[in-house]
Parts: C-alpha cells; structure tokens; sequence
C-alpha cells in the first residue's frame, strides 16, 4: 500500500475517536522501517481539516518512498506550564521516562511528540556524565528541530509559557492492516498497542521474535554482535564472556520450549557455542593432574566465577536437549575450576588474573555466588557427582549464616530451586522463600522493567510448587500470601511488555528494521543488549508456562498495592551498572 491508501484505513478510527476534539491537533509518523519516521502535525478547527493538512505536509516530507507503517497520534490533554517549571519537572523524572509531549506555543508551531523526544534522545544525558534524570539537551534539539521545522530551537527565557500534552492514538502497517489503537496518556505501558490481556499466544509472539533477534545477532563466527545503542544506531563496542554464554543458554531455553528449528536457532546456538569454546578458555592443570577449565575474558585478561557457572547451565542444558556427552570434559573442567574458587567456609573468590590464576578481587558483584551454585547444581542434575552437591551446600550455609538472601538475586532464586530438588531441607527452603517475601512491593510497583525480578519470582514459583507437596512444610506456606505473589509476577510480566519494540515504537528510532521484535532497557537509552534480550526470554518463557495452570484472576492485598519500590541490597544501587 501506498501512503495515501494507509491513511484512508486508518482515517475513520482517527476520526472516531477524535471527533470531539475542535480544534485539533493530529501527528501523522510514517516509516519505511529503514530510516527513523519523518512526522509532521497540523491544528485545525475540526478533525478533518487537521488530518487533512497534517497528511499534506507528511506527503511532502516523506518524498517517494514505499511507507511499511503510518501512525497517528492525536492530542488529548494538555498542560500550561513555564519554561522553568518544564525543566524542574525534568530533574524529577528518571531519564527516557518523560511521556509527555511538548509545545512552545497554545498554537503547536512546534511541536514534539513523546516518541519522537525519547527516539531521538533529546532529553537523554549518559551515564558517563552522571545523570539518572531526564536533562535538557539545547544541541540535540537544534538537531533534530532542523530537520523537522528548518529551523533551530529558540531560546526559551524561565517565564516563557510552553505545552505539555498527552496523546492517543492508533497505527496501520502493511503486515497488521486493521487499524491498532495505541495506549495513551503518560502510563508506563503508552506509546505501543493496546495489550488488555497477557495471554500465551501474546508471549509465544514476542518470544519467539525475540529469539529470533538473538540469533541473528550471532555471526557466522559465532560471536554475537553485542549490542546496539538504537536512539542513533551504534553498536555497543564492548564484549563479554559471561553474557555470551548465558545469551546462549536462553536461545536454549527457546528452543527447547519451541522447537524454533524454523528460525535456524539451532544452528546459531551451535556457532555460539563452538566459538566461546575455542575462543574464551584456558586450562590449567591442577596438582592432582587433572585439568580445569576457566572461562577468561580476553579484553581484561580476568577470570569471572560467574562466567563459569553461566558456563555450565547453558552446556548442561545443551547437552540434555541435543543428546549429546560432546562437551563432558569441558563441564567437568569447568567444575574443577569452580572447586578452586571455592574456600574452606563455603564463599567464592570472584575474579582471578588469567595469566597466572592469582586473586584480582575477592569481590565483583553478588550475582557470582547464586551463578556458580546454579551451574554446579545443574552438572549435578546430569551426573549425580556428590562433590557438586558438597560445595553447593557449603555455598549455601555460608549464604545462609550471611543472610545473602537480602540481596534478593534471581541468580540466588534459581540456585536454591535446583538444590531442593535434590535436598529438600527446611532452612533452603526458608532461605528461597526470604529471598523474595519482602521484596514483592519492589517488583510489583519497579517502573524500570528489570526482567531479571521476573526471573526471581519464576524460579520461587518453582520451588513453591513442590512445597505444595510436602505437608510437613506447611507452615512455611503459610507466610506467603499468594494472592500478592502471583499479582505481583503478573504484574512483572505485563511490565516486559513495555520493553518491546513493537513496530509503532521501533519506527522513532535511526534503524527500526534492527530492532523490532527485540527488548530494550528504556533507562538505559533504549539499549538493546544481548543479556539485556536473555532475560526477557527467560523470564517470559518461564510465565508461560505459569499461565498453562493459572485458574483464576489474583486479588492483591491494600498492603501490596499500596506499597512502594523501595530497593534493597544491591537493588539499593539505582545507576544499574554492572561488572558483570
């Protein structure tokens, strides 16, 4: 279709739902999904004669090339508000979470909508210059103010009144060609499409497009593209080890549900895997002659603990899907290398110099401890070797006498579900249970998306299904409230849906076809990152397969709803860097 016959479909639906609205101010976006969406707007008395001169100018600008998806976004509510106000209300506002229009004039000469200021990191300070908050950027809104009006953004004095405004709006593609209506307002959830009902097919689609974008970010080589800073299409410039293996083990985790072979997923997870193999180990021979095997970072030349027990999920994992004992040794290794990263009180030394296997820090981060645990526990699933399960329950009561569970890591959440399949002991399953209890207000009400809380609450869930079973554990059941635990992860899961690049998003951003059908971290610049994909999936994946029981709407308490995201142990770090 060409622009003229997207805007006839989409025209009644416009003008359905803003016949009320005299005068009227309507954003027409058209994209051709290669090149970032040209947007132009109008004010007109009535409806029709806004859309009309809104369709004009949008004609003009868009030139001769083949439109994939036209939007519309109509203005539904608006503010007057100073100049200097506008950016006090900024210093409030966590950065890429301002999901307001602006205008800086009652008339809209120019005017901006949300996505074009959040696609266009307008108002986006990075993190190498401290700022958290959203931030004025006079240089970045010349920019684009250039090319959208032709002219450079005037200089506001502090009095000067401006617009703030909300929209509504709906869009039409070639691919969905009934008219969609789009979420509006200034809610987490606006800007996509309308989603009234997180259902099993829903996640199936966004699970498997994003499955999809994992593998395709893995090169012939085997190495994956790391990841892409989509505001201006530039690509993360960094590597690591730790989340090349873990990306993998959730293309597994795909697969496995899916059976994606369709997608080619299997072949990318082969080149994966092969190339971390040859690429990112290093042996040492140990004083009984057996050989370790460590997983090292090229670039920094270091040894993470974590990366070995990502290491070992992802190929216990390989190796009971594909059915194969091809990768023993290396598990085997990987094990041994953990046992000398282990000491005597059950704690892990966390980074080592690869070139002579001395101590770099004996601390990086705590999602080190809960990983090497989980990949110990999952080689034990596959060999039944006792001195896996020795060191993870030495792990564990030094977790336990620490209160590590304060941390609230799903990595930790993870670890304690597989160690009570085999030891179903009352204090593991009371430490499972204080890793999440009090933490539920913090993922129920989190605006960021942090799809490893999902993970958590998915890892509890399986662990509160076996102690469903077990009479002599009722009184621990006792202290959950499961109507606040399953609202709580339904609540998560509808929230990953705001990481999404649907198509009517994606379309704001430099290179839209790169992007659509990946998850994004919207605080982060919309980056897209591989780990940053491996979660969602996991955590996605996971709920599914919860929706296939669910039986009924939860109910959460006052207490729940009422509540607020106030973080603790490492979520008390609110930068969201990461050594990992």
């Amino acid at each position: 279709m060409n622009l003229n016959q997207l805007a006839k479909k989409l025209f009644p639906t416009f003008l359905d739902n803003a016949e009320n609205f005299e005068p009227c101010c309507v954003f027409l976006s058209v994209s051709d999904m290669k090149n970032r969406a040209v947007t132009r707007h109008a004010v007109a008395d009535t409806p029709n004669d806004a859309w009309t001169s809104a369709l004009d100018n949008l004609k003009a600008a868009f030139g001769s090339k083949k439109p994939f998806i036209l939007r519309a976004d109509w203005v539904v509510k608006s503010q007057t508000i100073t100049w200097a106000e506008f950016l006090n209300l900024l210093e409030q506002t966590r950065r890429n979470y301002f999901r307001f229009g602006i205008a800086l004039d009652r008339n809209y000469n120019i005017a901006l909508t949300e996505s074009e200021i959040n696609g266009n990191a307008l108002l986006y300070k990075d993190g190498k210059e401290g700022s958290g908050k959203c931030i004025f950027r006079p240089e970045r809104f010349d920019a684009y103010c250039k090319i959208r009006f032709s002219r450079n953004f005037p200089i506001l004095e502090p009095s000067s009144p401006v617009e703030i405004f909300i929209t509504e709006g709906a869009f039409i593609s070639e691919k969905e060609q009934t008219p969609t209506p789009i979420t509006g307002g200034n809610r987490l959830d606006a800007g996509h499409r309308k989603v009234s009902h997180l259902n099993s097919d829903t996640i199936l689609k966004m699970v498997r497009n994003g499955a999809g974008y994992l593998a395709g970010q893995v090169q012939k080589s085997g190495k994956f593209i790391y990841g892409h800073w989509p505001c201006f299409d530039k690509k993360v410039p960094a590597y690591n080890t730790l989340r090349h293996f873990s990306s993998a083990f959730a293309m597994l985790d795909v697969y496995e549900t899916y059976r994606m072979g369709e997608m080619k997923i299997g072949s990318a997870i082969t080149r994966a895997i092969k190339y971390g193999a040859s690429k990112f180990i290093k042996y040492r021979t140990l004083d009984d002659g057996s050989q370790a095997a460590y997983i090292y970072e090229p670039d920094s030349n270091e040894i993470k603990l974590g990366a070995l027990g990502v290491t070992l999920v992802m190929l216990v994992k390989h190796s009971m899907l594909m059915k194969t004992k091809k990768y023993y040794p290396l598990m085997e290794g990987l094990a041994r290398a953990i046992y000398t990263m282990q000491k005597p009180d059950g704690s892990f030394v966390h980074v080592l110099n690869a070139d002579n296997f001395t101590v770099k820090e004996e601390f990086r981060i705590v999602y080190y401890d809960g990983e090497a645990v989980f990949g110990m526990m999952r080689l034990y699933s596959l060999t039944h070797d006792e001195k896996l399960l020795a060191a993870s329950e030495l792990a564990f009561q030094r977790f336990i006498a620490t209160d590590h569970w304060k941390n609230h890591d799903h990595w930790l959440s993870y670890s304690i579900n597989e160690l009570t399949l085999y030891k179903p002991a009352r204090e593991y399953f009371e430490f499972g249970i204080n890793n999440f209890l009090d933490f539920l207000p913090f993922i129920y009400h989190r605006d960021t998306q942090y799809p490893t809380l999902l993970e958590l609450v998915m890892a509890a869930d399986a662990m509160l299904e076996r102690i469903k079973t077990m009479p002599e554990m009722a009184d621990l059941l006792e202290r959950v409230n499961f109507d606040d635990f399953y609202a709580t992860m339904e609540s998560r899961a509808k929230h990953l849906l705001d990481g999404y690049f649907y198509p009517e998003l994606a379309m704001f951003f430099q290179n839209p076809e790169s992007i659509v059908g990946s998850f994004f971290i919207r605080h982060h610049a919309f980056r897209v990152r591989i780990d940053d994909v491996e979660h969602y999936l996991s955590s996605l994946t996971a709920y599914r397969r919860y929706l296939a029981r669910r039986t009924r709407e939860p109910q959460p308490s006052k207490a729940l709803l009422e509540g607020k995201a106030v973080g603790t142990g490492i979520f008390n770090i609110q930068s969201g860097k990461s050594n990992a």
